[in-house]
């Protein structure tokens, strides 16, 4: 039998369609990903946020393909941020989520092409009358017959980006909103005024009793942990609060911060008894309770808040005293930073961007569009909560005092340190911040990568 030969996948015409300009509002878990930022140098690593998106809209023929064969639905398609007037607000990093992230993208729409100019009519008189009309009038007349005609639109009828996007993305990443009708000009970017950051964890950060430590429990002073934080509020240089990126080359680490707290989450977290029948006071006893930190301002360095976390926890655990804040502040007393581990990404959200007042009018996704993905991640994560509290419950109640493996063997106990991750980290013998090694200062880090350059 003959093999018939296959047709030829029909190409998009993105030329055929109209396009415009909008922004979309996103949400997204981020423990799957590699950050939020597209790295086109290493494709085949841990996908980014931003790779899924390309690779949706391109999958929609929302936006045109770079024209490389085979490649239009895949992310090596996408045609250049500069093609599509694509820009971005925050970027995350590996592991870090958000539910209020904002991209601004030309895309296809439903609107239909401007009409092909008319043809002037053609002079049908040779009366010298009709000559000694206004020349003015006349060519009013041409331009006119010459402007393309723009047919009337209505956003209700454009395509329905939210759904289309929702549909080829990952369950964990959700478009929430779209504008039709940003400004001229608009970047996500330079037009956001301000980013909003929370960052959870729970007090206590580590189970009682964690094997090899020097502490029986840890309970975080919230007090001074608010106390400290608000010393981060103002006009501040961040450079001993940050991870230095020399490629970029950053001389100025001045930062705007214009709210820092710490506020408990309401409700509460599940009670580890309710498993396993344990009385209401016994559970209450037990029961961990979840804060978040959450910080306002213009922009952030690269690993900032992170680094502005580790410092509240070592302050929380007695470790520091809330004016090592103010000391790490005062770059020209401590122009170099210290060594010290920032937190554990996973609990770190980008919580919201903020545009002035009127430049963004969301038209927003129906939550019945929007919950069924999003309930399926949650309902197993609440049904491993219970079954893990249920668990603890069952070891609480049947456990004793005991001896570690590890006391056994005559092991020295270390000092734990809190950083919002699930395990405690370890690290011997603590060394207070101001009395561990310096890093060289920003400018000569700086000069090495350009002398290295060339």
């Amino acid at each position: 039998k003959q093999v018939q030969p296959r047709k030829a996948k029909k190409t998009f015409d993105s030329s055929a369609y109209s396009t415009r300009h909008i922004a979309l509002k996103i949400a997204y878990l981020g423990a799957n990903y590699g950050g939020f930022e597209y790295h086109a140098n290493n494709p085949f690593s841990t996908p980014t946020v931003e790779e899924q998106i390309f690779k949706a809209l391109l999958k929609g023929r929302l936006v045109p393909h770079n024209g490389l064969p085979g490649e239009e639905e895949t992310v090596l398609g996408w045609p250049g941020d500069e093609a599509v007037e694509y820009s971005k607000c925050g970027r995350t990093d590996k592991g870090v989520s958000a539910f209020g992230q904002v991209i601004g993208v030309r895309v296809r729409s439903n609107r239909p092409l401007p009409a092909a100019p008319r043809s002037p009519p053609a002079e049908t008189t040779e009366d010298p009358a009709a000559a000694t009309l206004d020349d003015s009038f006349g060519a009013d007349l041409t331009a006119e017959a010459n402007e393309p005609s723009t047919p009337e639109f209505s956003d209700a009828d454009e395509l329905l980006y939210p759904q289309i996007l929702n549909r080829l993305l990952p369950p964990d990443i959700r478009v929430l909103a779209w504008c039709p009708n940003p400004p001229e000009g608009f970047s996500a970017r330079f037009n956001c005024e301000e980013r909003r950051y929370r960052y959870f964890f729970t007090n206590p950060p580590i189970p009682p009793g964690t094997a090899g430590t020097t502490q029986e429990s840890i309970h975080l002073d919230i007090d001074k942990m608010r106390e400290a934080a608000a010393l981060y509020v103002g006009d501040h240089d961040f450079r001993n609060f940050c991870k230095i990126d020399a490629s970029k080359q950053i001389s100025r680490f001045d930062r705007i911060i214009r709210h820092a707290s710490i506020n408990e989450v309401v409700p509460q977290a599940p009670t580890f008894g309710a498993a396993s029948g344990a009385t209401t006071e016994a559970a209450e006893t037990g029961r961990p309770k979840t804060f978040y930190f959450e910080l306002h301002g213009s922009a952030f360095l690269w690993h900032q808040v992170r680094h502005m976390v580790a410092m509240l926890f070592l302050v929380g655990q007695g470790l520091e005293e809330p004016s090592i804040i103010t000391q790490l502040l005062d770059t020209k007393t401590n122009p170099c930073k210290p060594h010290y581990e920032m937190a554990n990404d996973r609990c770190l959200v980008l919580w919201d961007c903020i545009f002035p007042e009127g430049m963004l009018k969301w038209e927003y996704e129906s939550k019945a569009e929007l919950t069924g993905d999003v309930w399926k991640i949650w309902h197993k994560a609440a049904v491993d909560e219970v079954l893990a509290g249920g668990l603890l419950d069952v070891i609480a109640a049947g456990g004793g005092v005991g001896v570690t493996s590890r006391e056994l063997k005559g092991s020295k106990k270390s000092q734990v340190i809190v950083d919002g991750g699930h395990a405690a980290l370890l690290r011997g013998k603590y060394m207070p911040v101001m009395k561990r090694k310096r890093m060289e200062e920003v400018e000569v880090i700086n000069k090495r990568y350009v002398d290295k350059k060339g």
